[in-house]
């Protein structure tokens, strides 16, 4: 699960100090990991966060539904 949510973390540190988030070289402000939030996109720690917490659900729900684990192993 750790690892999960540091790849994933990792992943968006990784593409916001590539050329990706640069854009352009139209003169528009990029957008994106690498610097502000896209217009309709979270700021970053919030989107974070809810990344991590989505994560966390999804392998609460594996391990309950598909791996047959009891609520109190959870």
């Amino acid at each position: 699960m750790k690892v999960i949510a540091v790849a994933i973390i990792a992943c968006i540190l990784l593409i916001g100090f590539t050329d990706l988030a640069l854009g352009c070289n139209c003169g528009c402000e990029p957008c994106g990991p690498g610097g502000k939030a896209c217009k309709g996109c979270p700021e970053r720690v919030a989107l974070c966060q809810d990344l991590i917490n989505l994560v966390k659900n999804l392998q609460q729900r594996v391990r309950q539904c598909v791996c047959g684990e009891p609520t109190w192993m959870l």
